[in-house]
């Protein structure tokens, strides 16, 4: 019997052979296991004999770049960097079967090209007297100077028939918080409007120590919760220490989500869910508030269905009711992803956002809107290349009232 199957933003979702091992997938679609799924080519031979032992694992680099002529003050600004990722999962305890347990990883460099790296592309690096785009908001938020980061380093434990799966170590929140089909800074939108969080989430860093769960209540219903070391850094010199801020200092990021889904293999696809986050206040050594200086929390929502094989509209965003960590007060994103046009690996995305900034944050809650639209076309096995545009009306720290951005991303795998 053949089976459907379609890419959505580089991830193959199938409907599974009846031989294959089920069991419900929380992570969204830059979890380490379904990053890999979607690197579909043949591999080597001893590549092969690997994964037959239960290792699997990935390498890719991606590379973005950006220019507007509408820059706060008027002038062209640009910027573009780069990330190198390796990748993996060693299925230790149970391998192919739905109670398995794995060791899982993930080491990036992120570096910039430029003198201002995309992160800080939209509005950060005006408060260091560089021109930026004047918008209260980010653009690719994933590609900084960072340099080496440990992203991901935890035990995976699927239990109860794969049912329930719970996950300790060091994690990406992005990972299991807000996840829907394109929210990959890699293969989908590039600006935070777009992707988890919605911008009213109050997001701390990456690969912070953590405890997170899923477990389906009913074949459809499901319920994923974490508690993540809101002092954690992601950098190698110092993402140890997040042995001594979770236990010593306890603030924390903490989030519950419940959900609907159609699939439990790919839960991030036709789904619809709320989630609730709280974040402690966390500053820097010198004082000064790092993620928040106030206690901060939120409630936000997503919903996203494939109403023909190959178009998924969906509905996203989120209330931050209390604090200064998130950058809106409100966000509301409505758009569509239409995957396999042009080729069955080329994907598109349009979506336009409406966000009220907040007045904890920034001391207006007036608006601002965006619109994106991206084509992710494959080439070959191992290569993506992304065109994107960007309209930003009324970026609220800047003399312009309309800004386009023009953006190219490029990304080989292995």
């Amino acid at each position: 019997m053949l089976h459907t199957k379609i890419n959505v933003s580089g991830f193959l979702v199938a409907s599974l052979l009846p031989t294959s091992v089920s069991a419900a997938n929380f992570g969204g679609p830059d979890s380490v296991d379904n990053t890999i799924q979607e690197q579909t080519a043949q591999k080597r031979s001893w590549r092969e004999e690997l994964a037959k032992k239960g290792v699997t694992f990935g390498i890719d680099y991606s590379a973005v770049g950006f220019n507007s002529a509408n820059g706060s003050k008027g002038n062209r600004v640009n910027t573009s960097g780069g990330v190198a990722r390796f990748y993996g999962q060693w299925d230790i305890v149970g391998h192919a079967t739905q109670n398995m347990g794995s060791l899982v990883w993930k080491v990036e460099h992120r570096h910039a090209y430029s003198d201002t790296p995309p992160k800080d592309y939209a509005f950060l690096s005006s408060f260091s007297g560089k021109e930026s785009l004047g918008y209260i908001g980010l653009i690719q938020p994933a590609f900084n100077d960072q340099g080496g980061r440990l992203t991901n380093l935890y035990w995976k434990q699927r239990l109860n028939n794969g049912n329930t799966s719970f996950i300790v170590g060091f994690q990406d929140v992005t990972d299991y918080v807000d996840t829907y089909a394109l929210a990959s800074p890699w293969t989908a939108f590039s600006n935070l409007a777009f992707q988890t969080g919605a911008g009213t989430i109050g997001l701390p860093d990456d690969g912070l120590l953590s405890f997170s769960a899923g477990h389906m209540i009913t074949d459809n219903i499901y319920v994923v919760a974490g508690v993540a070391d809101a002092n954690g850094r992601s950098d190698i010199e110092d993402v140890f220490e997040g042995f001594d801020t979770f236990f010593n200092d306890n603030d924390f990021f903490t989030s519950v989500e419940l959900g609907w889904t159609a699939s439990q293999e790919q839960i991030f696809t036709d789904n619809m869910h709320l989630t609730y986050w709280h974040i402690d206040p966390t500053f820097n050594d010198d004082g000064s508030a790092r993620h928040s200086a106030l206690t901060s929390q939120g409630l936000n929502y997503s919903f996203s269905y494939f109403v023909t094989p190959h178009i998924m509209p969906f509905l996203r965003g989120g209330f931050s009711f209390e604090g200064d960590a998130a950058l809106y007060e409100t966000s509301i994103s409505a758009g569509f992803g239409y995957f396999s046009l042009g080729a069955p690996n080329n994907n598109l995305g349009f979506a336009i956002n409406w966000s009220q900034a907040n007045e904890e944050a920034w001391g207006t809650n007036d608006s601002q809107s965006v619109v994106e639209v991206f084509y992710n076309m494959q080439f070959g096995s191992y290569f993506q290349l992304t065109p994107d545009l960007q309209w930003i009306n009324n970026p609220l720290l800047s003399d312009e009232s309309n800004v386009f951005v023009l953006g190219l991303r490029g990304r080989i795998f292995i």
